[in-house]
């Protein structure tokens, strides 16, 4: 296991430890007969009210360390219970003279205690495997093992592109370690939301209004009432943002202006809610299960012990007995337990009119995931702007795509090469604007109103990059991987674009894609699938690259200085120098973009024609997979003027193994 394995599971352990509030920390006292005073989950009745220790301070058990006590009969308007903090020495001398629990109570408080701490060390454990085997796949990606399983592939982009790695491992962490905690506080999680324009931040003003926004929705209170969690919607293509709030009776409907404010008109009624008391949590004593079976074991006389309240002794004769034995065992039966809970109750509120502010403070949802990113060792990052951002994929046709995360704007070409820079939208009026700050070439991304992203005409470079190596202190080495795409209308997407076109100059040639040296004539070449669709997949070389070479693939690679071993195809070789990632590969690939003539994407029928190219001999560059089998075609064509045909199929294809 790697340094950086053992830190991670050091540091989860240890979290786990101290953040899980089912771990409860005891200690003995000698007084009023070794009673514990400090057992979790115990009520004392003092001057009328309950107490419950919640807590305490693990590291020091002296009489002035503390711990977190707990008051069921004073609930807060966030619809918790009140917490105060006592030292040790002030319980020892508070809680001799209060109620104190009976024997039953505390035996089914350790019960409690000892099913939570089993059910958590089982939890660990499943944790921690799958944060190996997580790790395992992260290495194997940083190292250049192939293939890469789509998380694999996802983590090894994220952290190219220049995210933190704290973000992009701590993702599959994370969400391990969530399954881990929903399994022992029985905690819900919300539905991904779609892609498009999201808010962030807290944002407060006067009349107790305070909307907190968090994935999937916005916590809501104002005017006293709870904290509820509303869904929204953001217009950023009317005349004005606009940002709509599912509140009842009716929906808010505010304003957000340019400076960052949000504000609405008012008084306004909000049904919500505020809490109407607290049910106290049951729970059911274990107890033990005897049960009984026998055996019966046939003895000579000198072996015949005399019976007793467990055996029998019956003469078999021939000098023998046989002993039948009865045998009890005890099995402890686990009580069952329910948490306690606050009890809501509805209540209508008049609230003002709404001119709230970002409080600057982070809110529920960037605490929780700094404090799991702290938590794995990472840092947390730069701070999510307030106000409006982006979330999810976009996508053009030509493999160029935009992932938005709270803090960055990733941009790619084609599955791998992609870079993160800072991103900020800008909504006035009804031009609203996506500004992504790359150094070398911004974008402006202009909103549509079917949920599009404009970002204009022209090819674009990512200056993507491949992870080399990565040193003791976990720090990544990288080597430039520039991919160039056209830019096109971006739509809501999925996945990341698998494939990309080739980039095209300014301008293209009939659908084809201009290259450098190409030259216009008047011959036309048509590839078409002879390859049959396999039931509901397509045809095999629909949406492939065709790209047409001036020479063989063989001269090619050879020219570029590399040596292809004997019995392996060209195609191969360049399998293998890319699969491991070779400086062979960018040779190759080099050598073959400045021979290219033409280059076209075939179309849903596996057809694509290259137009306006000069007559003479080519040869075609494609490839496919059929029948899980790999398949390349390389052949020499004779271009004559006018239209030119040739068929693709299993004939005259050449497998790459």
């Amino acid at each position: 296991m790697s340094p950086f394995q053992n830190r991670i599971r050091t540091q989860c352990t240890c979290f786990l430890k101290s953040a899980v509030p089912i771990l409860f920390c005891a200690f003995a006292t000698t007084l009023y007969a070794q009673q514990d005073y400090t057992l979790p989950n115990v009520p004392y009745i003092c001057n009328g009210e309950r107490l419950v220790i919640e807590d305490c301070n693990i590291r020091d058990t002296s009489d002035t360390s503390t711990c977190m006590v707990g008051h069921p009969d004073h609930i807060l308007s966030n619809g918790l219970m009140q917490y105060t903090t006592m030292t040790r020495a002030a319980i020892k001398q508070l809680f001799p003279t209060c109620k104190l629990p009976t024997a039953d109570q505390i035996a089914r408080a350790k019960a409690f205690q000892k099913r939570q701490q089993d059910m958590y060390d089982a939890n660990v454990k499943k944790v921690n495997d799958e944060n190996d085997a997580i790790q395992a796949r992260a290495q194997a990606v940083i190292t250049g093992r192939k293939p890469m399983t789509p998380e694999e592939r996802a983590i090894n982009r994220c952290i190219t592109s220049g995210r933190l790695p704290s973000s992009c491992t701590g993702n599959a962490l994370l969400g391990a370690f969530g399954q881990m905690l929903s399994s022992v506080l029985s905690s819900g999680g919300e539905q991904e939301p779609q892609g498009g324009p999201t808010m962030a931040g807290v944002f407060a003003g006067a009349g107790g209004w305070r909307l907190d926004f968090i994935d999937g929705g916005v916590l809501v209170n104002c005017s006293g009432l709870s904290p509820n969690q509303e869904a929204y919607a953001l217009n950023l293509t009317a005349p004005r943002p606009v940002l709509t709030i599912n509140t009842r009776p009716r929906p808010l409907v505010l304003t957000l202006r340019a400076d960052g404010t949000i504000v609405g008109p008012g008084p306004v009624t909000i049904d919500g809610v505020v809490p109407g008391g607290y049910t106290s949590g049951t729970s059911t004593a274990g107890h033990n299960e005897t049960s009984a079976y026998t055996t019966t074991e046939r003895m000579s006389a000198n072996q015949v012990q005399p019976a007793s309240s467990t055996t029998t002794n019956t003469n078999a004769g021939g000098g023998t007995y046989d002993v039948t034995t009865t045998h009890t065992t005890n099995n402890y039966v686990p009580g069952t337990s329910t948490p306690g809970y606050t009890n809501f109750v509805p209540r209508r509120a008049t609230c003002p009119a709404l001119d709230l502010h970002s409080t600057g403070t982070p809110g529920i949802q960037t605490m929780q995931t700094d404090l799991l990113k702290s938590a794995f060792g990472g840092d947390n990052g730069p701070p999510t702007p307030s106000g409006i951002r982006m979330h999810g994929i976009y996508a053009a046709s030509t493999g160029f795509s935009i992932q938005f995360f709270p803090e960055s704007a990733v941009l790619g070409c084609g599955p791998d090469a992609a870079r993160a820079y800072p991103y900020t939208v800008l909504a006035e009026g009804s031009h609203a604007v996506i500004k992504i700050a790359a150094p070398d070439h911004p974008l402006n991304l202009a909103f549509g109103s079917a949920n599009t992203l404009d970002p204009g005409t022209g090819s674009y470079q990512v200056h993507g990059r491949t992870i080399t190596g990565q040193d003791n202190n976990d720090n990544f080495s990288f080597a430039p991987s520039e991919q160039t795409c056209n830019l096109a209308l971006l739509t809501p997407a999925k996945a990341i674009p698998a494939g990309t076109m080739p980039a095209a100059s300014p301008a293209t040639n009939n659908g084809n894609y201009s290259l450098a040296g190409a030259t216009v004539g008047n011959a036309s070449l048509t590839i078409v699938s002879g390859l049959p669709a396999q039931g509901a997949v397509p045809n095999p070389l629909a949406s492939q690259p065709f790209t047409l070479l001036r020479e063989s693939l063989a001269n090619i690679v050879a020219s570029a200085g590399v040596s292809v071993p004997p019995g392996t195809s060209p195609y191969k070789a360049l399998g293998v120098a890319c699969g491991n990632r070779t400086p062979d590969c960018q040779k190759i690939l080099e050598a073959v973009k400045a021979n290219a003539a033409s280059a076209v994407r075939a179309d849903a029928t596996g057809k694509g024609t290259f137009n306006a190219i000069a007559p003479g001999t080519y040869y075609v560059m494609i490839s496919t997979r059929y029948n899980n089998q790999p398949l390349v075609w390389s052949q020499r064509v004779q271009v004559a003027p006018g239209p030119n045909s040739i068929t693709l199929d299993q004939r005259n294809a050449t497998p790459v193994n």
